[in-house]
């Protein structure tokens, strides 16, 4: 795998780091469809535009989250 599509927040995210333990099998779908998929995957990552937006992201907000980015940032406030 190159390293130039792993997110640049994989080190610290919930979600590459395997908080789903249950559920292997969507843990291993969103790392191929959004921490590893380069840009396009960040790009479609809802807690990647959170942390873009907010400078952090909820640790239970996963990457398909349906709400739009506004509403999860004010939530978190």
């Amino acid at each position: 795998m190159d390293n130039d599509n792993i997110c640049i927040k994989a080190a610290t995210c919930p979600i590459y780091n395997d908080i789903l333990q249950s559920n292997e099998f969507m843990i291993q779908i969103y790392k191929s469809m959004y921490c590893e998929n380069g840009e396009e995957g960040r790009n479609n990552c809802k807690r990647y535009q959170v942390f873009v937006r907010a400078g952090k992201c909820p640790p239970d907000i996963l990457p398909n989250n349906d709400l739009p980015v506004d509403t999860i940032v004010m939530l978190m406030n």
